[in-house]
């Protein structure tokens, strides 16, 4: 069976510590994240990155506002 490529959502931070936290808050929420690398054209900043869902993105950067954790960057890709 061939995977289908589908967009998501990928969150940059300023940190590896901040990248962490947000996962683990993110999950805690219930969001579906996926570490991976953090894409090149996001630019240099922490090499974590967090991808998810598009439809989970907004009510991700919400809560991570709310709580004082704010993304650095934000882009969309498509992925496996």
């Amino acid at each position: 069976m061939k995977r289908e490529r589908r967009a998501y959502v990928v969150f940059g931070f300023d940190s590896t510590h901040d990248a962490l936290s947000a996962e683990a808050l993110l999950e805690d929420l219930g969001i579906e994240v996926v570490p991976i690398p953090t894409p090149a054209s996001i630019g240099t900043r922490c090499g974590i990155a967090l991808r998810m869902p598009p439809e989970q993105a907004e009510r991700a950067a919400r809560y991570l506002e709310n709580v004082g954790l704010s993304k650095a960057a934000e882009l969309v890709i498509e992925d496996f």
